[in-house]
């Protein structure tokens, strides 16, 4: 199908990375670039819903550059959904969460990326920050620039050092031309079925499986010249510097209003309605401003005596009112209910009252019969979470709490020891691991599972007794982490918050059983072990 706008683009995007379009999803097939830079691109999903391009050693169509693995720096914080194309370069200290790296993209030491779209050859110097950005093939952003949400940087653009981007800017190189289209110099559609943009070098798996047949023609996805369209490049004058900077290149483009506008309106209101249109269909724009506005329109019409008859029943009316929820994510139409969002961007649904949600989760993993794929469980995990405004950290609770059952029902009329325990749950991950990689974003959820291990180790009946025993915590804390399930940042993390607790409470007794303090002592000496290691590396470099 087709994206009709950024906003939609980045949305289905992060969907298709978060899987919900299994078995369409970046890892399972053989990606063809059909007009670029490399032929079968193939993923591997990694931890936290992170995909990365494995299929180097080729040169394809990459001007004889041979391509390698995305290079991704030690110090660097990597939070799904993530894609990284072929020979992508990531430097140290960078943030990169829910977003897309094309091929041969750079980012220097230091840079935040969220929510954004990098196709092809960009280059993202140090210190700079991109928060729901789309960038273009060959554009640069220079050191400590920031880019705010619903900006489009086009083809070959530069945003100069230090610069602040407005949100919902867009800067092109195509000279501005009279009474084009409202995506005049970011129009990526040809009439040649031969051409095709930098989207397609750079566009991840899942955005062109989910476009495929419609990427000729999609000027509100590509936003930039197609590779076969002439386009005059706008002259040094034309740069806007007091918008990209001194050392920028690039004009502001600006949207033409629409011809359905009546010619007696005035020109600035018709020019502000073009631009709010435009933001609309924006990454990060908020969809409740709109809706609250026709809401206001709806008000007035009724309170001037304006008559509904013979434009639509009330049944169109509701139906209106369902479409904008189902727009926005919720189906209370009531717009108080709108106001805020979720951390994707995403507008929060409503929770139904009295449903324990973690406990529903625990039941479905409990229910779910190991025989099947555990993508099929995945799959139904986040129907549940998303319908009930539930959290991974949440998902992450009630699987770890229903490994834990599983486990001991192979008990039935006994405890097992510590040694048991860990045998039988090792066995067991070599299932439900890949679940747990999957659903696990950062340190939150994995601080979750966690917490879950508390709560049964804190709890009554047969967990409690086997986990509230030394030193059965601490080996399956361990475990998780041999299994790479929980890392050293999130135990430290929860170390932290229960130093604060004396040993009095049952919570600060658990944690500070002795096996589970020598675990935390070998680990931290172990972190700092290949602190040293990595820094002795980079020196003899």
């Amino acid at each position: 199908g087709r994206m009709g706008d950024m906003r939609r683009y980045h949305r289905v995007s992060m969907d298709l990375l978060r899987r919900w379009g299994y078995p369409l999803v970046p890892d399972q097939y053989n990606h063809s670039c059909s007009g670029g830079s490399y032929h079968e691109a193939s993923y591997v999903c990694e931890r936290h819903l992170v995909y990365r391009d494995v299929s180097g050693g080729g040169h394809g169509d990459n001007g004889g550059r041979e391509r390698k693995r995305s290079h991704v720096g030690r110090s660097t914080q990597l939070s799904g959904p993530l894609l990284l194309g072929p020979n992508a370069s990531i430097g140290e200290h960078c943030h990169l969460q829910r977003s897309v790296l094309g091929p041969n993209c750079t980012l220097m030491d230091n840079c935040h990326v969220v929510d954004s779209h990098l196709w092809g050859d960009v280059l993202v110097e140090e210190g700079a920050k991109l928060n729901g950005v789309i960038v273009c093939e060959g554009a640069i952003v220079r050191s400590g620039a920031v880019v705010d949400r619903g900006c489009v940087i086009g083809r070959g653009c530069v945003v100069g050092a230090g610069v602040h981007l407005k949100e919902f800017t867009r800067i092109t190189l195509a000279a501005e031309v009279e009474d084009d289209d409202d995506y005049s110099g970011f129009d990526d559609s040809s009439s040649d079925d031969s051409s095709s943009s930098g989207s397609d070098d750079s566009g991840t798996d899942d955005e062109e499986s989910s476009a495929d047949e419609s990427e000729k023609a999609t000027p509100q996805v590509s936003n930039i010249p197609s590779a076969t369209e002439e386009v005059e490049p706008i002259s040094a004058v034309d740069t806007n510097y007091e918008v990209v900077g001194k050392d920028g290149l690039g004009r502001v483009w600006a949207p033409s209003p629409s011809d359905e506008y009546d010619s007696d309106d005035d020109e600035e209101e018709k020019q502000a309605e073009a631009v709010e249109l435009m933001k609309s269909e924006s990454i990060g724009y908020d969809m409740t401003l709109l809706y609250k506005k026709w809401k206001k329109l709806q008000m007035e019409e009724e309170d001037d005596g304006f008559s509904l008859d013979g434009m639509g029943s009330d049944d169109d009316d509701m139906d209106m009112d369902d479409q904008w929820a189902d727009d926005i994510g919720d189906t209370n139409t009531d717009a108080n209910t709108f106001s805020h969002l979720d951390e994707d961007g995403m507008q929060i649904t409503g929770r139904q009252k009295g449903v324990d949600v973690v406990q529903e989760l625990r039941d479905i993993c409990l229910e779910h019969e190991t025989s099947s794929p555990v993508e099929n469980l995945r799959i139904e995990l986040n129907s549940f979470k998303f319908s009930q405004n539930a959290t991974y950290s949440d998902c992450c609770k009630g699987a770890m709490m229903a490994v834990m059952d599983k486990v001991l029902e192979g008990y039935p009329d006994s405890v097992p020891s510590p040694g048991k325990l860990v045998v039988s749950l090792k066995k067991a991950l070599e299932y439900w691991q890949q679940l747990f990689h999957s659903i696990c974003m950062g340190s939150e959820e994995e601080k979750a599972i966690i917490h879950a291990l508390e709560t049964m180790a804190l709890g009554s009946g047969k967990a409690a007794e086997v986990l509230g025993k030394e030193p059965a915590f601490r080996f399956v804390l361990q475990t998780l982490h041999d299994k790479e399930i929980v890392n050293e940042v999130a135990i430290f993390e929860w170390a932290e918050e229960r130093k604060e607790e004396g040993k009095d409470g049952s919570r600060g007794a658990l944690f500070w059983q002795q096996p589970t303090q020598d675990f935390l002592e070998w680990l931290e000496e172990s972190s700092d072990e290949e602190s040293s290691d990595g820094s002795d590396d980079e020196d003899s470099d």
